[in-house]
């Protein structure tokens, strides 16, 4: 069966064959998914069929996923590092694949937060925004001051949507109103995009849709392990890394001369939900990713583990290593951080002894004894 499209929502064309032996005869109709018919000659009886064939405009079809969203963790369930960072120092991650950066005096207290659009206003139910609640106010923006949450996609992430038109939409919640900007950066800083988005009623929930154009070919990229592209949302944004909206050009700025200064009051507070990044120039509804993918999309980055390690202390400095295989491969070789090894033994472990799969726990006892179940929690951290 030949099918092809005739440009509506709900029709298709068809050319039907009779799959028996004996005189050929084909039929031209119409399959009818709204009426559930199938008309055409040669006496077809209905098909009884269901649904309704959506329109194509580029988007995915209805129940179909294919990982449009090229943000991970853009619903912001994912908080392996805690849900409440007080007074964050500049390059902080906080919900995971998030990242905090500030130069200036400004304070702010990142968190988990439940208030978050609702179903009527998005189509979607999220359980958490990110909230950046200013603690310590700027006193004023020098020129080389700067606040923000950013993101960064992967080179290998950023390929597919490299050198042609991306769509950027989000639902923000600011308690001061006016202009805010949001920022595109290479890997080289050598190239940069800056776009503007308003918020028009303090402190409720809006959403912003930004098309953005293709990006250059010249400049230094990266489309493979490194920073593809980062995505900034401003808070605040002094004279040196601002320029004219809506064009790439050659400098590695975030923000315009109308972006508002977010960091002047202790009353203010900065929300964003619900982040997706894709192909194209029309915005498509939030993806949904099942819990346990986008948990997996997070490790790849950081992951952050509490363990157990049996040793035997046969005599005093009894050595004894651990594999450890961690539960997604990482971006890179990680570096390894380590929490606690027990009281009974001295326990190491570090980049020198890991790779992109695992590492190697090692563990020396204090005194001939007893064996030991040591108890202890490591992060791995290979982010962009």
């Amino acid at each position: 069966m030949a099918i092809t499209l005739d440009g509506t929502a709900s029709t298709v064309k068809a050319d039907v064959y009779r799959g028996h032996t004996g005189t050929g005869s084909q039929m031209g109709g119409d399959l009818d998914l709204n009426s559930n018919d199938i008309t055409g000659t040669g006496g077809i009886p209905a098909a009884n069929l269901t649904g309704t064939l959506p329109a194509i405009d580029g988007s995915s079809l209805t129940g179909i996923s294919a990982q449009k969203n090229i943000i991970i963790n853009g619903d912001f369930n994912i908080w392996q590092r805690g849900t409440s960072f007080a007074a964050p120092a500049n390059s902080t991650y906080h919900a995971d694949r998030f990242v905090y950066f500030k130069g200036g005096s400004m304070v702010h207290t990142i968190s988990r937060d439940t208030d978050i659009p609702t179903v009527a206003e998005s189509g979607h139910l999220s359980n958490y925004s990110v909230k950046a609640d200013c603690t310590t106010a700027s006193g004023g923006i020098g020129a080389a001051d700067y606040c923000m949450i950013a993101y960064r996609v992967e080179g290998h992430d950023f390929r597919y949507l490299a050198q042609k038109a991306m769509t950027l939409s989000f639902w923000h919640k600011h308690t001061k109103t006016g202009t805010y900007c949001v920022g595109l950066s290479n890997s080289g800083n050598d190239r940069s995009y800056v776009t503007e988005y308003t918020q028009t009623t303090t402190d409720t929930w809006e959403k912003a849709t930004v098309v953005i154009p293709a990006s250059p070919s010249a400049g230094t990229w990266n489309y493979t392990t490194s920073i593809g592209v980062q995505i900034q949302f401003v808070m605040a944004a002094g004279t040196n890394y601002q320029m004219t909206p809506d064009a790439w050009t050659a400098a590695n700025n975030f923000g315009t001369s109308s972006q508002v200064d977010a960091t002047d009051s202790t009353s203010n507070n900065f929300r964003i939900a619900q982040v997706q990044l894709e192909a194209g120039s029309v915005a498509t509804d939030f993806e949904i990713r099942n819990h346990a993918t986008e948990l997996a999309m997070c490790q790849r980055y950081y992951e952050h583990c509490a363990c157990s390690v049996r040793v035997m202390a046969h005599a005093a400095n009894n050595y004894n290593n651990s594999a450890i295989n961690f539960a997604v491969q990482k971006r890179i070789t990680p570096t390894i951080a380590q929490y606690t090894a027990g009281s009974s033994v001295n326990g190491t472990c570090g980049s020198a002894n890991s790779t992109p799969q695992g590492f190697r726990f090692e563990l020396t006892t204090l005194a001939s004894g007893d064996s030991y179940c040591i108890g202890y929690m490591y992060s791995a951290a290979a982010e962009l």
